[in-house]
């Protein structure tokens, strides 16, 4: 099913729609909601392909806290270049493996933390697939496989974890109390937008993929400057996620359907909670 969201669909401010101010709030504050209106999934329950996200995905890991920084890394192209392309050669130091064996070419992103400031671990983006060709020490060469992008010196080496994005999810509803925060998008900056992969900070024992999620914005208050009234505007809804991976303590998920701006530390729910 093709993922869609009708551009025109946003959130609005209609004029004189001012809610009351909720119980136990001051005389003072109005509370301003915003609605955000989004087409329906053609059928609620209908499979979802990802299929068209498969090498985005599979580009995208996340080293764990607690595992040992991969020690392998390209130390130049072959003949001293520094560097390389599909195709041609490069030198490498501490590779572990045998001939023929295949690694991925990463560079580091961001390094994750929850709220609490605890590492979570770090994203590596994957730049190309190289083969060992012969192994030695101090340097192993490798060929270049595939690669969009010249290999630069430095670049880290590790081993394919083999993981493969299934072609279709099936969306399920999270467990009524899911809450966590997007914390990054890798290989991007700070915004957040339609068919974007980010990572969130619920890792596999609190969502599993398919799972959805709702993007919640945080409410906000700005002075009236006429009447100097201190106007609450609630956040509302920002938009949706689908999990489609996950590791020990964070998650890839696939923003699905977009309303109004998200970025990196908007918080995530379960869709059922209010």
């Amino acid at each position: 099913m093709a993922l869609t969201v009708v551009m025109a669909a946003v959130a609005v401010v209609s004029s004189g729609r001012v809610d009351a101010s909720p119980a136990g709030a001051p005389d003072n504050v109005t509370t301003l909601s915003p609605r955000l209106r989004f087409l329906p999934l053609d059928q609620p329950g209908e499979p979802v392909n990802i299929s068209a996200w498969s090498q985005a995905l599979m580009d995208y890991r996340i080293v764990e806290s607690q595992a040992v920084a991969p020690a392998a890394y390209v130390v130049s192209g072959s003949e001293g270049r520094l560097l390389s392309g599909a195709g041609d050669q490069v030198l490498a130091r501490h590779v572990q493996g045998r001939p023929g064996q295949r690694f991925g070419l990463y560079t580091p992103g961001a390094l994750l933390k929850d709220d609490q400031g605890r590492a979570l671990g770090q994203v590596m983006i994957r730049q190309g697939v190289v083969r060992l060709e012969r192994s030695g020490s101090p340097l192993s060469t490798l060929t270049v496989e595939k690669s969009p992008r010249e290999v630069s010196a430095g670049a880290h080496l590790m081993a394919l974890d083999g993981w493969v994005p299934p072609a279709q999810l099936v969306p399920r509803a999270a467990p009524a109390g899911t809450q966590g925060r997007i914390i990054d998008r890798p290989g991007a900056g700070h915004m957040v937008g339609l068919r974007d992969i980010v990572v969130i900070d619920l890792g596999r024992h609190r969502v599993i993929p398919g799972m959805r999620l709702r993007v919640q914005g945080e409410a906000e208050s700005v002075t009236d400057p006429v009447t100097h009234e201190s106007l609450a505007l609630d956040g509302g809804v920002l938009g949706e996620l689908l999990v489609v991976r996950t590791f020990e303590q964070a998650s890839l998920a696939l923003v699905t359907r977009a309303g109004l701006p998200m970025a990196t530390g908007d918080r995530v729910e379960a869709i059922g909670d209010d």
